[in-house]
């Protein structure tokens, strides 16, 4: 690990279990991504071995297999390591099946296919779950803007070091080759902090519920 990628790391990785929750639910929507491009490039090579049975095409067909199922394998073992309360697919998903359960109980009763006992009682479990999950999407909300913060705070860090190094360049206090690699590495550092912001924010800071 160089010096600048230590020096970033400790100030992103001192924040609470909380925050490391959000790192693997980060990972996780990266490889839901990934899974999301190996289908559609996989459909398309399937559908060009129809018409064209090149060995080219059935090796890269092999080869993109191979990868999904390492994507798959990385995604349970991430996975088994997120706690319920910080998955926000699955927070969401439960929270449109809550609602969906909730007017089609609705749509029974209107019909008199459940009794008033029975249609309370239900009503009230459905009630009880939103509200359950509701409060779990506040909380991660809570959590998701204060480390949007702290990643805001160390990509103006990383800007302080950019300049820092410019400044060394021009005072020629480094060599060009050393300048070109720091640079690369700050330069993917930012990228990454900024997939990082662009995902809390579009993902579950400013998500709108169904």
């Amino acid at each position: 690990m160089t010096e600048i990628e230590s020096c970033n790391r400790i100030k992103i990785s001192s924040g609470s279990e909380q925050f490391e929750q959000l790192e693997l639910l980060f990972e996780i929507y990266k490889l839901r991504e990934n899974r999301k491009k190996l289908r559609e490039k996989l459909r398309n090579l399937e559908k060009m071995i129809k018409r064209n049975t090149n060995k080219n095409i059935t090796n890269r067909i092999e080869a993109f297999r191979i990868v999904a199922a390492e994507n798959n394998e990385k995604f349970e073992e991430i996975m088994s390591t997120l706690k319920t309360s910080y998955n926000i697919f699955k927070l969401l998903n439960d929270e449109k099946d809550n609602r969906c359960f909730l007017r089609n109980l609705e749509e029974a009763r209107k019909k008199r296919k459940v009794d008033l006992q029975q249609y309370e009682i239900t009503k009230g479990y459905y009630l009880q779950k939103l509200l359950e999950i509701n409060n779990s999407i506040d909380h991660l909300r809570e959590v998701a803007i204060s480390y949007y913060q702290v990643l805001e705070d160390n990509l103006i860090h990383l800007e302080d070091q950019r300049i820092k190094l410019t400044t060394e360049k021009l005072r020629k206090k480094i060599v060009k080759e050393e300048f070109h690699q720091k640079s690369q590495e700050l330069e993917s550092l930012k990228h990454q902090l900024e997939e990082k912001l662009a995902f809390l924010e579009v993902e579950i800071i400013e998500k709108e519920l169904d």
